[in-house]
């Protein structure tokens, strides 16, 4: 404290002298003025840290000199000094930008207390000023008013925009506390402040909260208030976001059609959806009429969407929802439940005619093809069909009805309507028809097989196959394994099926290995059924001795949930199936509940990651650290690990980045029968492995939905020598990520799909070696705070960027990074 000085401005030398002996005593360093002239001069060349004014000066301007250093030194605190203290002249000084006021007559310990209290406020502002940084040129041109407040909800920075909103320059309010805003009869605000600061636990902007405001001028005004948190060196300091919303009814409206309209097809969504069928029966109750409720589901919508882009799928659903409503009368309605769900209201209906009617129109109207640039898409539609009142008395059952004969339209395969039925359903119904003809489909020769190639990731070389199960019937077509297998298992027919799977697949692979062609593994699935079969061993035995097949040449895929359930019976199966020299894998592991003791119990020799996690390993933080864990367990104890599924390049790259040892799936092929498999053999088809990176060259990463943005960044560091990666969209990002090694990840917040700061929280987990910075045309204080605290950017920019700006920050990141 020795340090600090303090100034005394006062024309009474006593008073001077007994105020200095006291600071003096407590440690401080004391500079006397007895005028204004003489106390500016100190003001100009030294550091003082408290300014204390007699309001008395002999000429009479004490006020105009106390106004004079809060307007022109604000981050000095200034003490009103009086010997004739009346409340009006201290409520004068303090509007004047005094800290607080004493009387000439205070003891040491009040004089002491102002004073301790004046430094620590002193250096809370400074603190702030210091720790918001480039924070604070973001403040200057938000669109609303923003306070940066302490924990004792005192005013320590404010922005342009709350100069203009309240009336109040900023040197007026710093150091104050945030009550002089608020009109008395708010208090609750206070308690809103407390409660952020007490009990927060996310650091993220609250909710708005309504209230009113007071201006310089005593005016009052509405306002939406948002409070949030910033972390600082020595805690947190509260931002307070507050917006005009004078003029409120056109928000208002604007809700209310947000909250009831679907944005994207402009059609009703669920609220109005309920609210209309609520009416509707109301309608129907009172003058006994028939409601009709259509559940609508596009068909393979989902893969349309995945293969073309949510773009093209967002184009579909907004074509389709305006082909929709022509199938209407004014009276009826359609609307937009989620996805690509859609429900139909149609009232007054006479009879199930009228309603099939509706329903044939619907399906005819969808199935027109639609023209996408270079795509022509024929979408279809499955429509279920409940009906007031035999069906039900009320909106949620009418809704659920219609939800599950939807589905069995999807069953009857699609393109279809069906009527919900309380009676025998057609689910029951189709399960009778496919279990007749399951029960005669090997004795038709009606299954097949097909094999999917599975790949080395070091050589590229196909060292193995899986054998997958088809069955095509004359009158059910092609049956979905996912819709017969579970059948077979529990009619018991998996048993002989599963012997024939495991007999051809057997004697394939011999006779690949005949005609001279590479030795591969042959895997085969087994049924929990089929594993428990006491004649399991036997049967296999058989197959061997009759294919000349070698035992290591056989693997044996188990899925995780078998062997869990009883685990001593499960480890003797196993031991037994390994004494007879065949390969055995644990299939979709992570999806079972098997422990790491456990695990190293069973006599594995392979561990196959389940596709869950293979589908968004490049860009969901949980299924990568899901798979790298996989990965790091299975060579732990010594196991192969193959990845199913693979279906992107990026994909590839990153299983081996993590020392994957194989892989299948359709990036290299689908399942194709025999023939096709040995002309791949033959052809020595294999798979491009991506090699070990050379020489690292430093590497950027933009993220922008704007071409001309990624342009502009391309040509301005053209001559910088970095290598410029770009993508359009997140999940282009996510697979630059995964094919490249990248240092800097430069990403816009505003892009389709996923947020900035979104794609960049996820980066952090997936690659947190790589430096971030945030992009935005739209300086949102909560934005930028979410950013802070959550995605670990390193800096946040404002569009247009300053080239300058942009080469200073990047080669600040690549010195940090080193």
């Amino acid at each position: 404290m020795e340090n600090l000085i303090i100034l005394i401005i006062s024309s009474d030398s006593q008073v001077r002298e007994r105020l200095a002996e006291s600071l003096i005593g407590g440690g401080f360093e004391v500079l006397s003025a007895a005028t204004g002239t003489e106390g500016f001069a100190y003001l100009q060349k030294c550091p003082v840290a408290v300014a204390l004014i007699d309001l008395c000066l002999s000429d009479g301007s004490g006020l105009a000199v106390l106004t004079k250093i809060t307007e022109e030194y604000s981050i000095v605190p200034v003490i009103a000094l009086t010997g004739t203290a009346t409340p009006q002249s201290a409520l004068e000084a303090m509007r004047c930008g005094a800290f607080s006021w004493v009387m000439h007559s205070c003891d040491d310990d009040q004089l002491m207390y102002n004073v301790q209290w004046a430094i620590e406020q002193r250096a809370t502002v400074s603190r702030a000023e210091e720790q918001v940084g480039d924070f604070g040129e973001l403040l200057e041109v938000a669109p609303d008013a923003i306070l940066l407040l302490d924990h004792r909800q005192q005013i320590v920075r404010v922005n342009h925009r709350f100069e203009e909103m309240f009336g109040y320059e900023r040197s007026e309010v710093i150091g104050k506390n945030l009550d002089m805003l608020v009109p008395s009869r708010f208090s609750h605000h206070h308690r809103l402040v407390d409660d952020f600061i007490h009990h927060a636990r996310k650091r993220v902007m609250s909710q708005g909260k309504e209230s009113f405001a007071r201006r310089k001028d005593g005016s009052e005004f509405s306002v939406e208030i948002g409070l949030s948190s910033l972390k600082t060196l020595d805690g947190s300091m509260i931002i307070a976001i507050l917006r005009d919303v004078t003029d409120r009814l056109s928000c208002d409206l604007q809700l209310e059609h947000q909250a009831n309209q679907d944005v994207l097809t402009q059609l009703p969504n669920r609220n109005l959806l309920v609210d209309r069928l609520d009416q509707a029966l109301l309608h129907a109750k009172r003058y006994q009429q028939t409601v009709a409720v259509l559940f609508v589901d596009l068909d393979n919508f989902k893969i349309i969407n995945d293969s073309l882009g949510h773009d093209v799928g967002d184009q579909l659903l907004q074509r389709v929802a305006a082909r929709f409503s022509g199938c209407l009368r004014a009276s009826d309605t359609v609307a937009r439940q989620g996805g690509d769900d859609f429900v139909f209201v149609i009232t007054d209906v006479s009879c199930d005619a009228d309603i099939v009617t509706v329903a044939q129109k619907i399906l005819t109207t969808i199935d027109r093809p639609l023209e996408f640039d270079a795509h022509e898409l024929h979408v279809t539609c499955s429509i279920g069909i409940s009906v007031y009142p035999k069906d039900g008395n009320d909106t949620q059952t009418l809704l659920k009805n219609a939800d599950a004969a939807m589905y069995r339209a999807k069953e009857h395969g699609r393109n279809t309507y069906r009527f919900f039925t309380h009676h025998l359903s057609d689910k029951m119904a189709t399960r009778m028809t496919m279990e007749k003809h399951l029960r005669t489909a090997l004795g038709n020769d009606e299954l097949s097989l097909v094999y999917q190639p599975q790949l080395d990731l070091r050589s590229g070389r196909v060292i193995g196959a899986e054998a997958l199960l088809r069955w095509q019937n004359p009158h059910l077509g092609a049956v979905s394994p996912g819709a017969f297998i579970p059948l077979a298992e529990e009619t018991g027919l998996i048993i002989p099926i599963g012997e024939w799977v495991l007999r051809t697949a057997c004697r394939q692979n011999s006779q690949w290995q005949k005609a001279g062609l590479p030795i591969l593994t042959m895997a085969v699935n087994l049924s929990p059924r089929q594993f428990w079969n006491p004649g399991l061993l036997s049967t296999i035995k058989q197959i061997l001795r009759e294919s000349g097949l070698d035992p290591s040449c056989l693997e044996l895929e188990i899925i995780e949930s078998m062997v869990v359930r009883d685990k001593d019976s499960a480890v003797s199966m196993l031991k037994e199936l390994k004494g007879l020299g065949v390969k055995l894998s644990i299939d979709d592991f992570g999806t079972g509940y098997s422990s790491l003791n456990q695990l190293r119990s069973y006599p594995f020799d392979k561990l196959k990651m389940d596709i869950s996690f293979v589908r968004e390993i490049t860009y969901d933080p949980g299924c990568a650290a899901i798979a790298k864990t996989i990965i790091s367990l299975g060579h732990n104890l010594n196991l192969q690990v193959i990845a199913e599924g693979v279906e992107t390049e990026a994909q590839l790259s990153y299983l081996c980045n993590q020392d994957c040892d194989a892989m299948q799936g359709y990036f290299f092929s689908k399942p194709i029968l025999a023939e096709e498999f040995t002309q791949l053999l033959v052809d020595d088809r294999h798979l491009f492995v991506p090699k070990a990176p050379g020489p690292h060259r430093k590497t950027i990463l933009v993220v922008d939905d704007e071409q001309p943005v990624i342009d502009v960044m391309k040509r301005l560091l053209r001559s910088e020598n970095y290598q410029i990666l770009s993508a359009g969209r997140a999940s282009e990002g996510f697979d630059q990520l995964a094919l490249n090694r990248v240092d800097v990840v430069l990403s816009d917040q505003r892009m389709p799909g996923m947020t900035g700061i979104e794609f960049l929280t996820r980066v952090k987990d997936l690659y947190p070696d790589t430096i971030r910075i945030a992009m935005s045309g739209y300086a949102d204080a909560a934005m930028v705070a979410e950013a802070i605290n959550t995605s670990g950017i390193y800096k946040f920019l404002i569009k247009p960027i300053d080239p300058e700006l942009i080469r200073r920050t990047l080669k600040e990141a690549f010195a940090l990074k080193s």
